[in-house]
């Protein structure tokens, strides 16, 4: 099954996450977003510089798993932090290659998660906890 988020669900988010702007539609739903999340530069624990991230993501399926997310900004080579893969695989909403967000064992606790919670503000505030710790055993870089 797969809903793309209602307008409602997307203005809920920009509360949260104001720079957040819809990337795809599909009628009256949104099917792709685009957001700047605060992060830090993470090559290392101690290595807390803050970087702003602009990531790209599909939110069709939320409810049944965690979508790739895709970093638009900065580009690759200026990018350190460990949880963050180099840029490998096209991303689909541009065609180029770009990194995407090592997910570690969140999906796993996503899919802990009831249903009703796995919606598009608690999709960016584990983006943003990703973003703003550093797992040093991540094989992303």
């Amino acid at each position: 099954m797969s809903i793309p988020i209602s307008s409602a669900d997307f203005r809920r988010a920009t509360g949260m996450f104001p720079s957040l702007q819809p990337l795809a539609t599909s009628g009256n739903l949104i099917t792709a977003i685009a957001v700047v999340i605060g992060g830090i530069s993470g090559s290392k624990r101690s290595d807390r510089v803050p970087v702003s991230y602009r990531v790209l993501a599909s939110v069709r399926s939320l409810e049944t798993a965690l979508p790739p997310i895709w970093i638009a900004s900065p580009e690759d080579s200026r990018i350190k932090h460990r949880n963050i893969y180099r840029a490998r695989e096209v991303c689909p909403f541009n065609g180029r290659k770009m990194p995407t967000l090592c997910w570690g064992d969140t999906p796993k606790a996503w899919r802990g998660t009831a249903t009703a919670e796995r919606g598009l503000a608690n999709l960016l505030e584990a983006v943003r906890q990703v973003l703003a710790n550093v797992n040093p055993d991540s094989p992303a870089r």
